[in-house]
């Protein structure tokens, strides 16, 4: 069902100016109206100076030889890593920054990559919405500075962060997480060498060597802006310090979502490289065993459940780079992916936490009530 577009554009107008309704009426203009009911304030949610698709999401993108760089490209960039059924793709931020979406198949599945610049959040979901998939495409409107994403289907709202539907008639609804890894081409290359990679042969005019941002990821700079009146970040870190979060999936059978009392985590990257090279921490979220392991040589932090054959088990680096690692309970060597190499546990695998991704402290910590901060 493809409804009204002049919809979407008359509600990001009305939100700058309704107040704290979050039902707006609904435009005349003689066909039929969505329900556009939002469960979030419409105040809160603000225009950032582009419209509907002026910054466009790619579908189906070109892609590089399996294992190369492809032109315009630098093994140190920073990428978004995604593995589905053995498959592997890089999603390079370079372009991630001008396009923000992804709509992508791997391994078979439908992939939907986000990045959102102004909240340094980059997460893979399912793009699946009751067994059928949907095309997803930048709004132009922002909530707590975090990029609200539309289905073309039903031209409902998703705030990346949220994880799901914030307004019309899917909200309420989530989409299923897919595991990413941000970390650099070179790593993730030789982390799976025969990966894909989105090239900047998009179609589109873009300077992808350019940060179209300025200082705005500066840690110095401390602008934080889209946030109403009222609404405050958490000043115990920079604003723009980045951090790996975590967030405990389920909390008592019901799934954990932003600004709900289940646990969510952050670990600073910058205090995890003042720890050494090569980093591990054995901790906890809800009732989750949680591994975090940090390489500084390619500033990637990754978080598995340290859960195996139902008993938590504790790591300690061995080598740096390449990351090894060893469990004191059996002596088994696992290597950085979470698979043990050798010893009494050889060929298990840890399992990836796909609620765990890179942002801004700012953003973790106005999504977030119940917010623990690693230190």
């Amino acid at each position: 069902m493809r409804q009204n577009k002049a919809w979407l554009t008359a509600a990001v107008v009305l939100a700058a100016s309704c107040g704290d309704s979050s039902t707006p009426a609904a435009p005349d203009d003689g066909g039929p109206q969505p329900d556009f009911t939002c469960s979030i304030p419409l105040s809160q949610i603000f225009s950032g100076g582009v419209g509907r698709d002026q910054i466009p999401a790619l579908v189906r993108p070109n892609l590089g030889s399996p294992g190369q760089t492809p032109a315009g490209l630098l093994d140190s960039d920073r990428v978004i890593g995604v593995v589905v059924n053995g498959a592997a793709r890089a999603y390079p931020l370079p372009v991630m920054w001008y396009h923000e979406i992804v709509n992508d198949t791997l391994g078979g599945q439908p992939v939907l990559v986000s990045y959102c610049p102004l909240t340094g959040t980059g997460i893979a979901f399912d793009p699946r919405v009751d067994g059928q998939t949907r095309e997803f495409g930048v709004s132009g409107v922002l909530y707590r500075s975090n990029l609200m994403m539309f289905d073309r289907e039903s031209e409902s709202l998703w705030t990346q962060m949220m994880l799901g539907s914030q307004c019309g008639v899917e909200r309420g609804k989530g989409l299923d997480r897919i595991n990413a890894l941000e970390t650099t081409l070179e790593h993730w290359k030789r982390l799976h060498p025969n990966t894909t990679v989105v090239t900047t042969n998009t179609g589109f005019d873009r300077d992808y060597r350019g940060y179209p941002y300025g200082d705005y990821r500066d840690l110095t700079n401390e602008q934080v802006p889209f946030l109403a009146e009222g609404v405050r970040w958490n000043p115990l870190l920079p604003p723009k310090e980045v951090v790996l979060g975590v967030i405990d999936g389920w909390s008592q059978g019901v799934e954990c979502r932003p600004f709900t009392d289940c646990d969510a985590i952050v670990y600073s990257l910058k205090g995890l490289a003042e720890q050494g090279p090569a980093v591990t921490v054995n901790d906890s979220v809800g009732k989750r065993a949680l591994l975090i392991t940090y390489q500084d040589a390619f500033g990637t932090a990754n978080a598995f459940d340290r859960t195996v054959n139902g008993e938590p088990l504790t790591f300690e680096v061995v080598t740096a780079n390449p990351l090894t690692m060893r469990d004191r309970e059996t002596g088994t060597i696992w290597n950085e992916m979470g698979t043990a190499l050798e010893g009494q546990l050889a060929g298990a695998q840890l399992e990836p936490i796909t609620d765990a991704y890179v942002g801004f402290w700012f953003a973790w910590s106005l999504f977030f009530k119940s917010l623990r901060l690693y230190q």
